[in-house]
């Protein structure tokens, strides 16, 4: 657990908490379902850094950070642990989970201060546990990265972690899949642009901290995840690049989560977020159903109804951006022993 993300974390500690209807924006897509809802509460100690889960089939992966990210532990929907898979390759610093055609891509990207001349993508097969590892670099220096998201063809886009301004977006340059990245590397990263988050200033303190990212198996949509909130893109023709740069998310205020850092799709097109501990007991799952089907960009008045209900009742953070600022500043980094 890294005193950035606990910095952050703590301003809901310190802010006033509102609930009640919020005045999230009417943009598509929107998802025509209801709020957040616990799936189930996990138990098992090895999911108190919960950083990345992603799911195949009937099954949650899940793994943690910060020296808890060296097994990755499979689980039921009841979250009751079924096993432990090794991770085959040392990570440095894991930050998200992601899956494409059976295969676990562990995000090994987290660079809290910006240090690393390369960061990871490790593929685990979860039946045999043969790993690979797959190094790249960014175009313009190291940067903090926990939210990766990976189209239906294995492309691979990274979403950096910022503290103030935009976030950007960045994938391998030439366009190549997962399985094209070279053993070990470094394939070179390009950049693409920065991500539009609409307008986050209508309802209290609103974090474009990004902390994980998913895409829904049919890869028609995404998600980015901060610690207050989830930010729902759909996926044109042009890809996820375009969904992330050019067009305007939905954004979900989400329960309160004492560090939300992971987000996933089920089969389904459901939505499933989880947090970490922050030192005290496993928090549950939350799910919000139905998402993926619920998309409706050509209804203006399902959408807003939709943003309506999606937003109502869920407890939103106080303004406390400035103090969010001084407590980073307060806490400083620290960086992970290896």
């Amino acid at each position: 657990m890294r005193s950035l993300a606990r910095a952050a974390a703590a301003v809901g500690a310190l802010s006033v908490l509102v609930a009640g209807s919020a005045t999230a924006q009417a943009n598509t897509p929107v998802p025509g379902t209801g709020v957040f809802e616990p799936l189930c509460t996990p138990t098992d100690p090895g999911l108190e850094e919960l950083s990345g889960m992603a799911a195949l089939g009937d099954r949650i992966f899940a793994i943690g950070d910060s020296g808890n990210d060296e097994v990755v532990l499979e689980m039921d929907f009841d979250c009751v642990v079924r096993g432990r898979i090794p991770v085959p390759i040392d990570p440095y610093d894991v930050e998200d989970l992601g899956s494409h055609a059976g295969l676990l891509i562990l995000a090994d990207t987290g660079d809290n201060r910006r240090a690393r001349e390369t960061v990871a993508f490790i593929t685990l097969d979860p039946e045999s546990g043969d790993g690979t590892l797959h190094r790249v670099t960014f175009p313009d220096g190291p940067h903090d990265a926990e939210a990766v998201l990976v189209d239906p063809n294995g492309r691979l886009f990274v979403v950096t972690k910022e503290l103030l301004g935009p976030s950007s977006v960045y994938t391998s340059e030439g366009g190549q899949t997962i399985s094209d990245l070279a053993e070990p590397g470094p394939t070179p990263l390009t950049r693409v642009g920065t991500v539009r988050t609409g307008d986050t200033s209508t309802s209290g303190f609103n974090s474009v901290m990004f902390t994980g990212g998913a895409v829904s198996a049919d890869g028609s949509v995404l998600a980015l995840r901060s610690y207050t909130d989830v930010y729902l893109y759909r996926i044109g023709d042009d890809g996820i690049g375009a969904a992330l740069t050019e067009s305007e998310p939905l954004r979900v205020p989400t329960p309160h989560q004492p560090q939300g850092e992971s987000v996933m799709f089920t089969d389904g097109g459901d939505l499933v977020i989880g947090s970490e501990a922050q030192g005290g007991t496993l928090p549950p799952l939350y799910v919000m159903r139905g998402v993926v089907d619920g998309m409706t960009p050509d209804d203006p008045a399902a959408a807003e109804e939709a943003t309506s209900t999606a937003s109502n009742g869920v407890v939103l953070w106080g303004g406390v951006g400035m103090v969010a600022v001084a407590l980073v500043i307060l806490v400083g980094f620290r960086v992970r022993r290896r």
